[in-house]
């Protein structure tokens, strides 16, 4: 009797993930990258509360960024979103546009792409964009 329930247990499981693949289907990450209104507040407020980031550039090199004020910017409207994504939005960092695919953040004790960070679990992650620090 408990094997049946288990089986099915499993085969509603399954079910489920067949039926939530075709509602969440994989979707390529915006370029350039933006965000939507809530993520913008949500990457504005966490920037606010660090007192800096980091910067890795290409070939290696760190850079402390000391964070002196960080804001959302509304640039433009994409009618091919879903209906609540379709403001998008960019970040300036001390006056200055985000540089996404670089800068990191103290997140759970380690120091994390802020890109990373803010791309949906549906959306295509950018390869070549390192996750965090080692």
């Amino acid at each position: 009797m408990l094997l049946i329930a288990v089986l099915a247990s499993l085969a509603a499981v399954s079910i489920h993930a067949q039926s939530w693949e075709s509602l969440a289907p994989i979707l390529p990450a915006p370029d350039p990258f933006t965000l939507n209104s809530y993520d913008a507040i949500s990457a504005v407020s966490m920037i606010r509360r660090v007192p800096a980031l980091l910067r890795i550039s290409a070939d290696g090199s760190q850079e402390i960024v000391p964070v002196r004020s960080a804001r959302s910017v509304w640039v433009g409207f994409n009618p091919d979103a879903y209906e609540a994504h379709q403001n998008r939005y960019d970040v300036e960092l001390n006056g200055e546009p985000l540089n996404w695919d670089s800068t990191f953040i103290e997140y759970d004790g380690r120091m994390v792409n802020l890109r990373v960070l803010f791309t949906y679990r549906n959306q295509q992650p950018v390869p070549a964009v390192r996750f965090r620090t080692e």
